[in-house]
């Protein structure tokens, strides 16, 4: 490049929608951020090139080069001519220039590494584990659950390596609905792995899909001796783990250079963490306490110097890794990481004599990590949780009913150790140690996927939207470890309805749009048993490829997806409720529940949960809320349909929404009240009673035929300015406020400031539960095993993002986006939000008559600013200059760069 002013290389590289991807098949999808310094620009062409090592892309020795290719596409990319020059279980590095439509050419990216995916050989693949012995004498007992591992230490000449990188998976414990292991090289954390196993895989009920990870470690060897370490849990005759080192050389090959074997050594972990058969457990899993006992505790495990002589050698587990009915495939998101945290809101208090409460500022899913001197034998109590007592002391039995107590004997000198059973919670109470703990001695340890702080940024007048926003943030960023679920505190199951608030919430304040995905792959052959839950699949389906622009879903599931839309009653159909359900969740064999007489849908879904949130809501045959969210999983349907070229569908699709929303304006909307009512009956007769959330999701649906029709149903889910029904239902009751021009009665609810206690404002949730992640209900009394832990609770942030300032894609990965600033009486926003085409920013102020907007367009994207109706004397600058003004039209276009918007 000869100026400054030209475009920038790319970045934010991503293949498979993974920064470092190791599912590659014959076709990768390549995405990335352009950026440039020169407004209104855009792509017109991109060159990918990909050789075997790093030092082939430094001398630009590449198995493939595209040459030029003529597009504005950055999202999903496929390059044609490439697939035969990909090998499985090869190492490649890719890097992409562009040009754009100033005549500029970019520098190369940086380069980043995906590997092509191989079918590991399962025939043969056997884990390894510890040979259980029985107990003998006075020696102490084995529980053959929880198992310390070490590799041989083998040796490592850094100058040979390109890359290094460890597959690794286990077995043994899916009862615990929780990733199995915590990997570690030469003392230092890798990642935990693996994720959980994926039954009915791709549809077929008959073969479960079972994930490893891989980890990149390049960075993390040593010149000389190295060591492989882990700590793994399983509860099953399967436990086994099995692990795998591979170098590709800067020559050019592939080394093992070690693998799990009887090589290996193995040391029980009872005695270490005091495992003599106690357990915390949930209604839906159990796990051991870490009851440390630092007399047997092998301090300093994980280091290459460390003695394992005395363990003993691995034991291979005969049972199969992998059976017949399974196939094991690599994971499709991001690996979770541990992190310790160092909250600056982190404090520690005395409580009483030898009593100490640690706040950790914020609640983390993980464990501790421990570094604690002693002068004397020291016997704690350690009570973990998510609340606090009224008394200020930890309230250790979650109301989500796990019972995190558990019990440390430190011995003299250092004390440096990890618990490991994952555990939600933001307080710990240590009552028996005899001074107060050092600040950093006692710090989480949390489990997290990548998540990047700068991404998302918002800013306001009003303190407390700013705080919905760092909660709804921070919720995502906790939350994500190998599958979007309800809560890691009770069930660890992923929901159909939390996902749709996960996933947009995600949008909302991260890039890293894989766990959505595979999350959503996953729920679709893994139903649960809501049936309006099954819907929002389609739903979450459509806008998964408006974000991202990667139709790979679509496409694969397309069949899987229209199955989803016949809800009829049938022996598999489940209430949420019956104790003696035989049928699958799956209910592939439902029938057709439109009823083309009525020109409705039979059958119903959640509403709200738990039950008494429902507003008094009355079922019928004909359900209100459950036509809304058919309606829009139709019109989602029809979309999909012509994405994936099946036409004749979509038109079809389409016909059914329109009726839909047509019988139930005539049939479920009364015009004398301005809202709907809830039910149809078998006979047609209406059920009179009109809830909150009949109107709520018709107005969310978009079930309105006029502005006026519109209006009224607002000013009736409004609710006076009070949320009702539960935190979940809420984004339907705020998304149809905004959708139908009703912002200011959403921003009302949202910086409603009454946080009495028990009051359904954010505002008591933050200010009496102390929220840090987004919790289950308003409060404990509206839900008494609640969690403070559940993203379906995350709304404000997509509200501020989506709902607020407008932010929504228009055209598929954000070529093209609207953004609506619509402030009510706020005065000043500002706004970082991610997206496909790269940072979209947004600031709005307000002084005196005059607002005015200042906008970032990223390169490739068009912005499409709507203003309030009936905008004037609208002026457009750019770098200090006027490039239009005294302009009446509420619609401004833009191309990419910074531009500066004034109107009264």
């Amino acid at each position: 490049m000869t100026s400054l002013e030209k475009t920038i290389c790319p970045t934010h590289l991503r293949v498979n929608l993974l920064g470092f991807a190791y599912n590659v098949t014959k076709i990768p999808r390549f995405s990335w951020w352009d950026i440039s310094q020169i407004a209104d620009s855009w792509q017109t062409a991109y060159q990918i090139v990909v050789g075997n090592r790093l030092n082939d892309m430094a001398n630009t020795h590449y198995v493939f080069d595209s040459g030029w290719k003529l597009s504005k596409n950055n999202s999903a990319v496929q390059v044609s001519g490439l697939s035969e020059y990909l090998v499985p279980g090869e190492l490649y590095y890719w890097q992409v220039r562009i040009k754009d439509n100033h005549d500029n050419i970019s520098d190369f990216s940086q380069p980043m590494k995906f590997i092509c995916q191989n079918q590991l050989s399962t025939e043969k693949m056997y884990g390894i584990w510890k040979q259980k012995q029985p107990s003998i004498g006075g020696k102490l007992s084995e529980r053959n659950t929880t198992i310390f591992f070490r590799s041989p230490k083998f040796k490592i000449k850094l100058s040979e390596v390109d890359s290094a990188i460890i597959t690794a998976f286990s077995r043994g414990s899916e009862p615990l609905f929780i990733q199995g292991f915590d990997l570690n090289l030469n003392g230092k954390s890798v990642g935990v792995g693996s994720a959980r196993p994926q039954p009915d895989y791709n549809g077929n009920p008959n073969k479960t899909g079972v994930y490893y990870n891989k980890f990149d470690v390049t960075e993390m060897l040593v010149d000389g001796n190295n060591v492989l370490s882990a700590l793994v849990n399983a509860q099953d005759q399967r436990k086994a783990f099995w692990c795998a080192l591979d170098v590709y050389t800067v020559a050019g090959q592939m080394k093992r250079i070690t693998v799990t074997s009887q090589n290996w050594k193995v040391l029980d972990a009872a005695a270490a963490y005091g495992d003599y058969g106690a357990r915390i457990r949930s209604i839906y899993f159990e796990m051991s306490p870490d009851n440390v006992d630092m007399n047997y505790y092998p301090q300093n495990w994980k280091t290459v110097n460390f003695d394992d002589s005395t363990w003993s050698p691995a034991w291979i587990n005969p049972f199969p890794m992998i059976s017949a009915n399974e196939v094991l495939i690599p994971y499709r998101s991001e690996s979770t990481r541990r992190l310790e945290t160092h909250e600056p809101t982190k404090k520690i208090i005395q409580l009483g004599k030898a009593d100490y409460l640690i706040d950790l500022g914020k609640e983390i899913i993980g464990s501790l990590k421990v570094n604690i001197e002693c002068k004397t034998v020291q016997r704690c109590n350690v009570f973990m949780g998510e609340q606090l007592l009224d008394d200020g002391h930890v309230r250790h039995h979650l109301a989500a009913g796990p019972d995190y107590v558990e019990n440390w004997i430190l011995t003299p000198g250092k004390n440096k150790f990890e618990t490991f059973q994952i555990k939600n919670f933001r307080y710990i109470e240590l009552v028996g140690l005899d001074r107060i703990p050092d600040q950093n001695e006692v710090n989480g340890w949390t489990t997290i996927q990548k998540f990047d702080d700068r991404e998302g940024e918002f800013e306001s007048d009003n303190i407390l939207l700013n705080r919905e926003y760092e909660l709804s943030k921070y919720t995502i960023k906790a939350t994500n470890q190998d599958i979007f679920v309800d809560s890691q505190a009770r069930e660890r199951r992923p929901y159909e309805g939390d996902l749709l608030v996960n996933g947009l919430t995600s949008f909302a304040v991260s890039s890293y749009y894989s766990l959505n995905r595979h999350s959503l792959d996953y729920l679709i052959d893994n139903p649960t048993w809501p049936e309006d839950y099954k819907l929002f699949n389609v739903e979450m389906a459509w806008l998964d490829y408006l974000y991202t622009g990667d139709d790979d879903l679509l496409k694969n599931r397309y069949e899987d997806l229209k199955i989803k839309l016949n809800r009829g009653e049938n022996k598999e159909s489940f209430d949420g409720a019956s104790q003696d359900f035989k049928g699958n969740l799956l209910n592939s064999r439902a029938t057709d529940n439109f009823d083309d007489r009525v020109g409705l849908v039979t059958n119903n879904g959640l509403i709200d949960w738990p039950i008494p949130e429902r507003d008094g809501f009355v079922e019928g045959k004909y359900n209100t809320p459950f036509n809304a969210i058919f309606y829009g999983a139709y019109q989602a349907m029809g979309k999909i349909a012509k994405v994936t070229g099946h036409l004749v569908d979509a038109t079809y699709f389409d016909m059914r929404a329109k009726r839909i929303k047509k019988q139930m304006i005539a049939r479920l909307y009364d015009p004398n009240i301005g809202c709907f009512l809830d039910s149809l009956n078998d006979d047609l007769s209406v059920n009179r009673h009109a809830s909150h959330h009949a109107s709520a999701y018709a107005l969310c649906y978009g079930i309105y035929d006029s502005p006026r029709m519109a209006d009224r149903l607002a000013a009736f889910v409004e609710n006076d300015g009070k949320f009702i029904g539960s935190i979940y239902f809420i984004y339907f009751m705020l998304k149809g406020l905004f959708d139908s021009g009703h912002a200011d009665k959403a921003i009302k609810l949202l910086t409603n400031s009454e946080s009495t206690k028990g009051t359904r404002t954010f505002a008591a949730i933050l200010d009496q539960l102390k929220a840090t992640i987004a919790p289950e209900a308003w409060s404990n009394r509206n839900k008494e095993n609640l969690t403070l832990s559940h993203p379906w609770g995350a709304t404000p942030g997509l509200s501020i993002v989506q709902g607020i300032m407008g932010i929504v894609p228009v055209k598929p990965g954000f070529q093209e986006f609207n953004i609506r600033v619509r402030p009510g009486e706020l005065k000043r926003l500002k706004i970082k939000t991610p997206s496909a085409m790269g940072m979209i920013e947004v600031e709005y102020q307000e002084k005196l008559s005059e607002k005015r907007l200042t906008v970032t367009i990223p390169m490739n994207a068009r912005g499409n600013v709507l203003l309030p109706q009936n905008s004037e004397h609208v002026q457009i600058e750019q770098n200090n200059r006027i490039l239009l003004e005294n302009k009446n039209d509420s619609t401004v276009k833009l191309n990419s760069g910074k531009y500066v918007i004034r109107y009264i």
